[in-house]
């Protein structure tokens, strides 16, 4: 028997401990990797036939706060700023589930579209959007659209991927809530 010490790394549980911290080191720089290669631009579409005029659906559309009706907005803690219909009308917000940011309305063609862009955390996020409408049989179709861009962080990377279900789902169900708020103020012709 020797009366030196073993070396490092020749016990049975150290070596064992070693490999599992460099097999972890190694999946979190493949995980880490993957995201720098994922894109992180996204792009998500909705549409939805409105049995009603676009003429009773662009106010809605138009007018910031309008949006309060169809949109999820009112569960966001925000204030607007200057008019809330227009060219230049925004709203911003500073609420712990969303982050803080701005929505400006960039682009108002009258009964036609609708265009937006939203800061989230000071330009981290951008997202730039669309609500276009257009004659539908006797009503309308409002067609959402939606392009982000969440830069290279490999996390929001990963992100990225899920935002056509994520994103999609919700502008679902405010399509959903526009048609019914339209449906409600402007009842079709039966």
């Amino acid at each position: 028997m020797s009366d030196r010490p073993p070396e490092i790394g020749t016990l049975p549980g150290l070596r064992l401990a070693w490999g599992v911290i460099g097999l972890i080191a190694l999946a979190l720089l493949v995980f880490v990797g993957v995201g720098i290669a994922l894109p992180g631009t996204w792009t998500v579409e909705r549409s939805r036939d409105i049995d009603a005029p676009v003429e009773a659906v662009f106010p809605l559309l138009a007018d910031l706060e309008m949006w309060d009706r169809w949109t999820h907005w009112p569960e966001l803690q925000g204030r607007s700023e200057g008019t809330l219909g227009g060219v230049g009308a925004s709203r911003s917000w500073d609420d712990p589930g969303y982050g803080s940011g701005v929505l400006t309305l960039t682009a108002i063609d009258p009964n036609r579209q609708v265009g937006y862009e939203v800061s989230v955390d000071e330009g981290a996020i951008e997202i730039r959007g669309r609500l276009t409408l257009e004659p539908a049989g006797r009503g309308s179709r409002v067609t959402w659209r939606e392009e982000g861009d969440f830069g290279w962080n490999p996390l929001l990377a990963y992100m990225a991927l899920t935002m056509d279900r994520m994103q999609g789902t919700e502008m679902q169900k405010s399509l959903d809530r526009l048609e019914a708020v339209v449906l409600e103020a402007d009842p079709p012709n039966r």
